[in-house]
C-alpha cells in the first residue's frame, strides 16, 4: 500500500508532505490546479521519462519520495531480497531526484537503482489506469494481455512464449542446414582437395619455428663452430691461463688461509659452486662439438622445405606457422559437414519434441482462457449494465484465423467484442463510436480485471470522463467498493464520484510574491461538502448547493 508521497520543487510543486490511507481517495480541484502533477510524480518515482523542465523555475533539482508498506506483498519482498535492497523492514521507500539539466538518479531503500529496476518493482506494487488508457485497449495484444492477468495464468504464457522462441530458432537452423546442401557439397569437395595437399606436406605441430632455428645453425656454422672452439679453449684448453685452471689457483689460495677469518669459508663455497658450472658448461660444449651436424646438405634441404612452406601458406592465405593449425580446422570442419545429415535428423527429433510440448502448453492455456473468458464476460456485461447500458453485452472472442503457426502468444489471437444497444451485432471494441459508451465500458473492463489484481494500490486519472448524471454516482459507488479490497486513488472531476471517497485531497493554486504554487491537502468533512458544492455549483455556490452537498454525502 502506498504509505506516503514527499515532493519537493517539482513543477508548480515546493514542498509537499501526504500522508494516504487505505481505501477509496478521491482527488479534486479546478482545471489546472495541477491534479495530474500528483500522479506525474508518481510516475517519475516509479521510473518514466525525466527532463529538466520537470523542475521547479530557479531551482537545481527535484525529488519524489514515495513510500510503501509491502509487509503482506511476498512477491514484492521477494524481489527486494533477491536484489539484496532490505527487504526484511516491511517497507519500501523510492526515490528519485531530477536536475535540471536532465540528468536523474533512482535510489530503493538508500540503494542506487537503475530505471529498469525501478519499473520492474513498480509492476509489483501500483498500477496506473489513465484518462487515455481506453485507446490502448483497441489493441489485441492489450486485449490479451488483460486476460491473461485476469485469468493468473501469467507462467503458462511464458512458458509458451519459451517454447515458441525454441521452435523458431531451431527450426531456422534445420532451414539453413537444408537449404546449404549443394553449397556444403561443394564446400566438402573444395576442403578435402586442401586437406590432401596439406597432409602430403607431413606436417607437424611449430614444424617451422624448428626449421628457422636450425636454418640459422646451418647458415652461419662456420662463425659458430669457431666461437664455440674459442670459448672451449679460454674456459679449459689454455695452458695455465684458462678460466678453470685459474680458479683452482683462486681456490688453493684461499684454502690455505682458512683458517685465520671464518668469512673465507663461504667465498670457497661460492667459487666451488661456480667450478662445477663451469665444469659443466665445458662438458655441454665437448658434446655439443662431437655431435653437431652441420652438413651443407641439410642446409640445403631446410631452405627447400621452408620455400615450400611459404609458398603453400601464400596460397591459403596465412602465415607459415598457421599451416598445422590450418589442417587441424579444415579436418574438423569437414567432419561436422560430412555428418550434417545425422546432425539434421537430430535437430528434427528435437523439433518434435519441442512441437509437442508446444501444443500440449499452448492447448491448456486456450482452455484456461476460455474459461477465465466466461467469468470475465458476465462481470463486465453486468458492470456496463450498472452504467446505464442496460442492453450492452461484452464477449470475449477466440480468432483462430490467420495465426502463425507456433505463436508466441498461444494458438488464438483475443478480440473483445460489445454491442451496447439492443438488437445490434457484437462488434470489435475498436468499432465503438461513442465517446460516453466508450468511456464507460473502459471503466467497466477496468473494474472487472482492477478486483483480480493482486497489485494493491490502484490510480484511476479521470477514467470517469465522458459520464454524468445518475450513471457517475454508480461509478463512484463501484470505486467505493473496490477499494474495500484495495487502496485506491481516483482523480476525478465529477462530485457524484467524490462523495464515495473514503479520503478527499483537493489540489488548489495559490499565488505568493509573483510566483505560483499548487497545494495538496485532505479535507475534513465541512471542507469536503464545499468542495463538492463547488463541484455541483455554478459561479456562485448557493445555499442549496451546500445542502446538496451534504445530501449526497449523507447518502454514502
Amino acid at each position: 500500500m502506498l504509505t506516503q508521497i514527499d515532493i519537493s520543487h517539482l513543477a508548480t510543486i515546493k514542498d509537499l508532505h501526504l500522508e494516504l490511507l487505505p481505501g477509496t481517495t478521491v482527488i479534486t480541484g479546478e482545471t489546472g490546479a495541477g491534479k495530474s502533477v500528483l500522479i506525474d510524480a508518481i510516475e517519475l518515482a516509479l521510473g518514466s521519462r525525466a527532463t529538466g523542465d520537470m523542475v521547479r523555475a530557479g531551482q537545481d533539482k527535484a525529488d519524489v519520495s514515495i513510500s510503501f508498506d509491502i509487509s503482506r506483498l511476498n512477491e514484492a519482498k521477494a524481489w527486494l531480497k533477491n536484489a539484496d535492497m532490505d527487504a526484511d523492514s516491511g517497507e519500501c521507500i523510492i526515490r528519485r531526484t531530477v536536475h535540471k539539466d536532465g540528468r536523474s538518479r533512482s535510489y530503493i531503500n538508500g540503494t542506487p537503482s537503475t530505471l529498469q529496476l525501478l519499473r520492474e518493482l513498480s509492476d509489483l506494487l501500483i498500477n496506473i489506469h489513465g484518462q487515455h488508457e481506453h485507446q490502448a485497449l483497441f489493441k489485441q495484444d492489450t486485449q490479451r494481455e488483460m486476460l491473461d492477468k485476469y485469468a493468473g495464468h501469467l507462467d503458462s504464457v511464458t512458458k509458451v512464449a519459451s517454447l515458441a522462441k525454441e521452435w523458431h530458432t531451431l527450426a531456422h537452423t534445420i532451414s539453413t542446414l537444408k537449404k546449404s546442401n549443394d553449397e556444403r557439397s561443394s564446400r566438402g569437395d573444395f576442403l578435402r582437395f586442401q586437406l590432401r595437399e596439406l597432409e602430403e606436406l607431413q606436417l607437424s605441430a611449430d614444424e617451422f619455428q624448428t626449421l628457422e632455428i636450425e636454418h640459422k645453425q646451418l647458415a652461419n656454422s662456420g662463425e659458430l663452430l669457431q666461437n664455440v672452439n674459442l670459448a672451449l679453449h679460454h674456459l679449459a684448453e689454455e695452458e695455465n691461463h684458462n678460466a678453470l685452471s685459474l680458479l683452482n689457483h683462486a681456490l688453493d689460495a684461499l684454502e690455505s688461509v682458512q683458517a685465520f677469518d671464518p668469512k673465507i669459508t663461504s667465498w670457497i663455497e661460492n667459487l666451488k659452486s661456480v667450478t662445477i658450472q663451469l665444469s659443466d658448461s665445458e662438458s655441454e660444449l665437448r658434446h655439443y662439438l662431437e655431435n653437431v651436424d652441420l652438413d651443407p646438405d641439410r642446409l640445403q634441404w631446410v631452405e627447400q622445405r621452408i620455400g615450400t612452406l611459404f609458398d603453400t601458406a601464400r596460397k591459403h592465405k596465412v602465415a607459415p606457422s598457421e599451416l598445422f593449425d590450418l589442417q587441424q580446422r579444415i579436418a574438423t570442419e569437414l567432419a561436422a559437414l560430412d555428418t550434417s545429415d545425422e546432425r539434421i535428423a537430430e535437430l528434427e527429433l528435437q523439433l518434435q519434441d519441442i512441437e509437442k510440448n508446444y501444443l500440449i502448453a499452448a492447448t491448456k492455456l486456450s482452455d484456461s482462457r476460455k474459461k477465465s473468458a466466461k467469468k470475465l464476460t458476465q462481470e463486465i456485461t453486468q458492470i456496463i449494465h450498472e452504467l446505464s447500458l442496460p442492453h450492452g453485452q461484452f464477449h470475449v472472442h477466440f480468432a483462430t484465423d490467420d495465426v502463425p503457426r507456433f505463436a508466441p502468444f498461444g494458438l488464438e489471437k483475443i478480440v473483445f467484442h460489445i454491442t451496447t444497444n439492443l438488437g445490434q451485432p457484437l462488434q470489435p471494441l475498436a468499432k465503438v463510436a461513442s465517446g460516453g459508451e466508450l468511456s464507460r465500458i473502459s471503466l467497466a473492463i477496468h473494474m472487472a480485471t482492477a478486483e483480480q489484481h493482486t497489485i494493491p494500490s490502484l490510480i484511476f486519472d479521470e477514467v470517469d470522463v465522458g459520464i454524468s448524471g445518475g450513471t457517475a454516482e454508480i461509478v463512484g459507488k463501484l470505486l467505493r467498493r473496490l477499494g474495500n479490497t484495495h487502496q485506491l486513488l481516483c482523480i476525478t472531476h465529477l462530485p457524484q464520484v467524490a462523495a464515495q471517497g473514503e479520503q478527499h485531497l483537493l489540489v488548489e493554486k495559490r499565488h505568493e510574491q509573483n510566483e505560483t504554487y499548487t497545494q495538496i491537502r485532505m479535507l475534513n468533512t465541512k471542507e469536503k461538502i464545499n468542495e463538492l458544492a463547488r463541484m455541483l455549483g455554478g459561479v456562485e455556490i448557493t445555499k442549496k448547493t451546500i445542502e446538496h452537498a451534504r445530501e449526497m454525502l449523507e447518502k454514502v
